[in-house]
Formats: C-alpha cells, sequence, structure tokens
C-alpha cells in the first residue's frame, strides 16, 4: 500500500487508522465529512495527525474529482462500523454521498482497494440489510476489495456511546451508565491492536490470492467483561446485555489479534481523558 484514502478521517476507528498509517509512513488523504463528525475536538485531531508531511484533507467534492496515479497502490477505507456505533449510519443512504464515492471508485477503480470495517453484528442474521446491500454495491465498483468485522473497540477517542469511555468519565462526574443496544459485548480489543493486525494483514497477504473477509478477536475468554470489570463496570449491567453468540460464516478467517494487556490499554484511555479534560469534567 502506497496511499490511503480515509472515510470520515476523524471518527473513532478511521482515525485510528489514520495513525497507524502515518507512522508507517503510508501517504494519507482524510476525507472530512461534516454531516457524520462532530465538533467537539475536531482540531485536536487534526492537529495530532497535521504535524505529519505525509497527511492532507480534502472534502468529498475533491474527493469525487480525484485522479490517482496509475503506479501508487490506493486503499480506499470506509469504516460502517463508526456509523453503526454512533447510529449514524443513514449519511450511506444520502444520493450525494453514495455519488462521490461511486464516482471517485469508477474513476480509480484499476488501482484502488476497498477497505471496510464493518462491526461484527453485520455477520449476524439480523443484520442491516441496507448496509448490506451499500456494502455489496460498493464492492462492485472496483475489482479488489478486503472486509474487517470487528467486535468491540476501545482506546483513546473511544465515544460516550460506549460502556468503558462513559465509566472513565463518570469519574469525573456522575452520571448513569447504559449500554448501548449496538455494542457487541461478546468480545472486545484495544484500537491499537486492531489498527496494527489489520495494516499486517493488508501487508502480508498475497495480492495474487482473491478477495478475503477477516474477523478479528482478542482469543481470551470473556475479554470484553474482564475489562468491564478492571474499570469497576458492575456485573449485572454485562450480563443483562451480553448479546447471543453468533454463526460465522465459514469463508470468514478468524485472526487472534496480539492483545495488549488490560492494564496497560486501558490506563492509556484513562490518561488520554485525563489529558482531555485536565481540570475535570
Amino acid at each position: 500500500m502506497d496511499k490511503a484514502v480515509i472515510f470520515g478521517v476523524y471518527e473513532f476507528i478511521s482515525f485510528h487508522a489514520c495513525k497507524t498509517l502515518l507512522n508507517k509512513g503510508v501517504e494519507v488523504v482524510g476525507i472530512h465529512i461534516d454531516e457524520i463528525e462532530s465538533n467537539l475536538f475536531r482540531e485536536e485531531k487534526r492537529l495530532e495527525i497535521g504535524r505529519n508531511a505525509n497527511y492532507s484533507e480534502q472534502t468529498l467534492a475533491e474527493l469525487e474529482n480525484c485522479r490517482e496515479e496509475a503506479n501508487v497502490k490506493t486503499a480506499f477505507i470506509l469504516s460502517i462500523y463508526d456509523l453503526y456505533i454512533l447510529n449514524k449510519e443513514a449519511i450511506l443512504r444520502k444520493e450525494k454521498i453514495i455519488e462521490s464515492i461511486f464516482h471517485y471508485l469508477q474513476r480509480n477503480q484499476k488501482n484502488i482497494e476497498l477497505i471496510f470495517l464493518l462491526p461484527i453484528q453485520m455477520l449476524g442474521a439480523k443484520r442491516d440489510i441496507e448496509l448490506t446491500d451499500f456494502l455489496n454495491k460498493t464492492k462492485g465498483q472496483v475489482k479488489n476489495s478486503q472486509l474487517f468485522y470487528l467486535p468491540a473497540i476501545y482506546g483513546p477517542w473511544q465515544p460516550e456511546a460506549f460502556l468503558f469511555q462513559q465509566a472513565i468519565i463518570a469519574k469525573f462526574q456522575k452520571q448513569e451508565l447504559k449500554l448501548a443496544d449496538r455494542e457487541w459485548t461478546g468480545d472486545v480489543l484495544f484500537v491499537d491492536d486492531a489498527a496494527a493486525s489489520i495494516f499486517e494483514i493488508l501487508e502480508t497477504r498475497k495480492y495474487e490470492d482473491p478477495p478475503r473477509s477477516y474477523l478479528l478477536k482478542s482469543g481470551e475468554k470473556s475479554y470484553w467483561t474482564r475489562c468491564a470489570a478492571f474499570l469497576h463496570i458492575k456485573e449485572g449491567l454485562v450480563k443483562s446485555n451480553t448479546l447471543e453468540p453468533m454463526k460465522v460464516d465459514h469463508e470468514v478467517i478468524k485472526v487472534s489479534v496480539k492483545v495488549t494487556s488490560i492494564a496497560d490499554s486501558i490506563t492509556k484511555q484513562v490518561e488520554h481523558v485525563n489529558r482531555l479534560f485536565p481540570t475535570g469534567l
């Protein structure tokens, strides 16, 4: 991969994917979408990655008219995961958004690889039909595509829709903890571990192989519950919202991610919240 274009670059997983690629020396173009991205801490995120000479930012209109160099292997990264967990997937039904993405992919289909970051729920029998339809239509615009299914993800910049971030912020102010309906509790990964694993797969697999789908997992028993216990989240809240196990298609390759210890990874998230709110919330 020589270059990556990341849709909705300031969202949670998209932002960490951007940081990981920049650290690997990959040129990254971030697509900023006002309609989906919160203004909260956007400038802090922009400063964090904007110092890197390999990073640039484009609007959706600029992307639509962009023609990539034929000899540059470019990945277009679209995190449906970020949209799904925040109930923002309706953006993918907007005609202007769809047209801009499709025009870019059609214009550059010969040297574009499409990378989808997806919630694990899209493997289930009750997966969102509209999201699946968008996924299939978008895959049809290019020759090469890769799908990565993700469990719950935690780490710095985690949205407050996630229970772990709520529990950390609750140390500063009293608030009721509430597990969102869309937060998967069957497994969890630290965001840096997930991003590193995705990059490793993309760099080491053989390009002549047919497109593959991957399910990232911790390989640890009751890992989400153990992380929740580290944050002193009440066991009753966890059990009452645990989702039923799902069947995974045999064509999806399961990848056990090398995990950072619970203490080290959650401490990084706690320290990040402390830096964002140095005097408390």
